[in-house]
């Protein structure tokens, strides 16, 4: 097993040149005491930037917090480069912590930012990022889309400052989708270009994906040649990770060979180096590594010690496949020591874990452990039987020849009644597997047939509304209106006393304010921006009517508005950040929200937040307010995904995704 690299680490170098993220937790003194004494916001927005970036491969949460104050200055100062270097940032710390749809949605609020500063570089580094963040989401051909648009870009210029991490990219990719020698072209591309610009760690990499490639296309040689000149380079950089990954690969490389004392040496130095940087998925690889050279070694005590640190590892960041080959190890480790129970157990958790439980593989392993425990036991056998040699010869070869078929009798039984009960099981698991997707086929349609009179219901509702609203309107305001317009016309013509006149005026005033009050619940019930003009243009109605009122200052952000979308899906999209909006205003005692709605190929992505009170997310299942009720059927009834976050005192953002 070789370590790789993630890709998008290399393109937050190219968008942070002026220095490398720290493994500390903690951000340095130094930055801090910089943001103390910035001369401005711009210093200022750097500054956070920059202390985001020194914790981010630690700490990913807590730099996403440091972004989006930045982005938040940066907004605030009108400073388009920093609201640029702010968005990415955030892209990037999204896409570290797994939130792949946010972080695609922050990078394409970045790429108008950047095109329109006419920014190559810097719409290069957005295509490269998507690339990675479509690569993460499965997403092949996306990902190679936005890949060759930064190479595209950055060719025309020949800029051999950030293509080589661009090539690095794409060779990585290429060798996920078992392309290996298209991925060694653009690594040695990497290599030489970073190269020649003195860009060591780049380089590194390239030799690093090479070495992997020529592994994987069978030629050691070449893989052994690569990482000897990586070692060279990491050297130079310092870099832990880098470092820490060639001698793992030169582990896995000497193991192969057999060479298991070299072997050893390379994983030992491995493991240090996984252990400064505190990285328990490379510590979990070495130990695992360790305990099996220890074990073909003779070892056992010591192959023990590290298959048991290795399964500590895998049980803590959740690994079944390191798990399997770690109990695999175990069994063997436990055989050799003479616990035959004991390597049995471990035996049959790894065949629990592992995909192919009913193999050929796994079948002629057991076997074989079977075979080699009934030699043992016939051997023991034999040599009880040489000592009474000189009873009786005759009588000796008789028994042994009488053992040895017994044994093979016996032999031959547990083998067919092992193959009967896997068998039995495989049949029995199957039965299950089929009641079980029956079972989910019932599921599905009764949620189809609730779903179908959800979007009648929906639908009733919002034609009814829009009823209500033109009789409201057209009717109840028509009669109002011509109320006061008689009684402006009795008021020049009757002739009334001065207390009659104040109540005459009184009940003039509360027409025009009835008359007001019927528009405002009319315009609620259909808004008329909406049907005339749009989602973009009623959203910005409604949180200018918000703002308004002075209870909650409401910031709108939109993307990919400017074409209509089908009368369902923008009364729905309204209807739900109308009903958050309202949640907000109700609930949260929050003094500031962010409304995004982001279109984007056939996706539509609306995100609320707000700086209120937060909430328990344990609770909310216990809540049954109309209100969530009515999100999740809008939710719903456009097939959409909901993904809410919120903790008391740290305010609510909601994310809804949608295919359009």
């Amino acid at each position: 097993m070789r370590l790789r690299f993630k890709p998008h680490m290399i393109v937050t170098l190219m968008v942070m040149l002026t220095m490398k993220a720290g493994f500390g937790q903690d951000p340095p003194d130094s930055l801090l005491k910089k943001l103390n004494t910035a001369a401005n916001d711009s210093v200022r927005v750097r500054t956070i930037l920059a202390i985001g970036e020194s914790i981010e491969s630690r700490s990913t949460e807590k730099s996403l917090v440091y972004y989006r104050q930045a982005l938040e200055l940066a907004q605030k100062t009108q400073n388009k480069w920093l609201i640029l270097s702010s968005l990415v940032n955030m892209g990037i710390g999204y896409m570290e912590s797994n939130h792949l749809d946010t972080a695609v949605a922050y990078f394409n609020l970045a790429m108008p930012v950047a095109v329109g500063l006419q920014d190559t570089n810097r719409i290069a580094v957005v295509y490269s990022n998507l690339g990675n963040a479509y690569r993460y989401k499965k997403d092949r051909i996306r990902s190679l889309e936005n890949f060759q648009r930064a190479i595209d870009l950055l060719e025309k210029k020949n800029d051999s400052l950030r293509l080589p991490a661009v090539y690095q990219n794409v060779s990585i990719f290429l060798t996920e989708n078992n392309d290996y020698r298209e991925s060694i072209v653009y690594s040695n591309k990497a290599y030489l270009m970073a190269s020649a610009q003195g860009d060591d760690y780049t380089a590194c990499n390239a030799l690093i994906s090479m070495s992997d490639a020529w592994s994987d296309l069978g030629n050691p040689d070449k893989q052994f040649d690569m990482l000897q000149k990586a070692l060279v380079l990491a050297k130079r950089t310092g870099d832990l990770e880098e470092s820490g990954a060639i001698y793992n690969n030169l582990g896995f490389y000497f193991f192969t060979k057999k060479d298991f004392q070299n072997a050893l040496q390379q994983y030992k130095i491995s493991y240090q180096y996984a252990d400064q940087m505190a990285n328990h998925y490379h510590l979990c690889e070495a130990c695992t590594r360790m305990a099996e050279i220890y074990q073909k070694l003779g070892k056992q005590d010591s192959a023990l010690k590290y298959a048991k640190k290795a399964e500590d590892f895998a049980h803590e960041i959740g690994s079944r496949s390191d798990l399997k080959e770690i109990y695999l190890t175990r069994a063997e480790i436990e055989k050799s020591l003479g616990h035959t129970n004991e390597a049995y157990g471990f035996l049959s958790k790894a065949l629990y874990l592992g995909d192919s439980l009913y193999t050929t593989a796994v079948s002629e392993k057991i076997a074989e452990m079977e075979a080699r425990y009934e030699s043992e036991k016939k051997q023991q056998q034999i040599t009880a039987l040489e000592k009474d040699r000189q009873i009786s010869l005759l009588s000796l070869k008789q028994k042994a020849i009488f053992n040895w078929l017994m044994a093979g009798l016996a032999l031959t039984l547990l083998v067919v009644s092992f193959l009967i009960y896997l068998n039995l099981r495989r049949s029995r698991m199957l039965a299950r597997q089929k009641e079980k997707i029956q079972q989910q086929r019932i599921v599905e349609l009764e949620k189809d047939h609730e779903l179908l009179v959800v979007n009648s219901l929906l639908k009733g509702q919002e034609e009814e509304r829009g009823r209500l609203a033109r009789d409201l309107h057209d009717g109840l305001g028509g009669l109002l209106s011509g109320v006061k317009f008689s009684m402006h016309h009795m008021k020049d013509n009757l002739i009334v006393t001065s207390e009659n006149m104040v109540v005459f005026e009184r009940s003039l005033d509360l027409i025009d304010t009835s008359i007001a009050e019927l528009r405002r619940i009319a315009h609620n019930m259909m808004p008329e921006g909406l049907v005339s003009y749009g989602l973009d243009e009623a959203l910005k109605q409604y949180c200018s009517s918000i703002n308004t009122n002075g209870m909650l200052r409401v910031t709108y952000q939109s993307v990919g508005l400017s074409n209509r979308m089908a009368d369902a899906v923008e009364i729905t999209a309204y209807r739900i950040i109308q009903e958050l909006l309202n949640n907000v205003l109700k609930h949260a005692a929050a003094t500031e929200a962010t409304v995004q709605v982001i279109r984007d190929e056939g996706r539509l992505n609306i995100v609320v937040e707000d700086n209120g009170r937060g909430f328990d997310m344990k609770s909310l299942d216990e809540k049954k307010g109309a209100g969530w009720v009515n999100i999740r059927a809008r939710v719903d009834y456009l097939k959409g995904q909901l993904e809410l976050n919120s903790e008391p005192g740290k305010g609510t953002q909601v994310n809804i995704e949608f295919n359009i």
